[in-house]
């Protein structure tokens, strides 16, 4: 019998609390809690009292967050508020390198692709001549580059013709090698936020060559003993300055 008006006591107080609200949402409910609690005759009744009580206290809860909703789309200054807030969001993606997930994933793909060239490079096969001939005894180095217990690179594998079953050609490693030196210099010098595409890369590198026949080295075809060459191009909006330093030394 206490079970009973026990269970009465709480249902009536729930329907007068709810009904206080003037809703016709809050009526309805009540009227589920009034209905639970005259069920309330055994252990079972009061379990499905418990559960009615938490699938109410889940409406309700997603009725009081519609409402505030509601009442927000009508607020011009909370629509305003949550624009500007998109808005420094997207210009903080490319204006703010600290904060920027776009940023930090850019940085990141660098990175692992420097990374990728530091683990692989040195053990890379390349040789041969210019024009990606064969050559006899020809050894061309290339410098600042992540050799094997060196700061350099010596491409000599002679006596095969560079391609697909032979060494990398020389030609080949130079595109590689530029792309490692250009991507080396911006991130020592640190990459600029996102949306700042212009600026100026200074690249520097050098290579040697020593050996008969060796004709890497002719950067300039009117200097037999290498030499020096400049070049500018534009990537992705930024100048790229690239020297390129050569010298034919003598074999040793």
């Amino acid at each position: 019998m206490k079970k009973h008006i026990l269970s009465l006591t709480l249902g009536s107080l729930l329907v007068s609390t709810l009904s206080a609200e003037d809703d016709g949402f809050y009526m309805s409910a009540g009227y589920q809690i009034g209905e639970a609690a005259q069920m309330v005759k055994n252990t079972k009744g009061i379990q499905d009292l418990s559960d009615r009580y938490e699938s109410l206290n889940n409406l309700l809860t997603r009725y009081s967050t519609l409402n505030t909703l509601i009442k927000l789309s009508a607020d011009p200054s909370a629509i305003n508020g949550v624009r500007n807030d998109l808005g420094a969001s997207a210009k903080n993606l490319i204006g703010d390198k600290a904060n920027s997930p776009a940023y930090q994933a850019v940085l990141l793909a660098i990175n692992a692709a420097v990374g990728f060239w530091n683990v692989v490079g040195y053990v890379t096969q390349c040789g041969g001549n210019a024009n990606g001939t064969k050559s006899t005894s020809s050894t061309t180095i290339f410098n600042n580059e992540p050799g094997y217990r060196s700061t350099s690179i010596t491409c000599s594998l002679n006596g095969y013709t560079p391609g697909y079953y032979g060494p990398m050609s020389i030609e080949n490693f130079k595109k590689l090698n530029e792309a490692y030196q250009i991507l080396q210099t911006a991130l020592k010098t640190g990459l600029p936020a996102l949306k700042e595409n212009n600026g100026t890369v200074n690249v520097t590198y050098t290579y040697t060559c020593s050996g008969e026949g060796n004709n890497n080295c002719d950067v300039p075809k009117e200097h037999g003993n290498g030499g020096i060459k400049t070049e500018t191009q534009t990537i992705d909006g930024k100048i790229v300055n690239t020297t390129i330093s050569s010298k034919v030394v003598n074999s040793t």
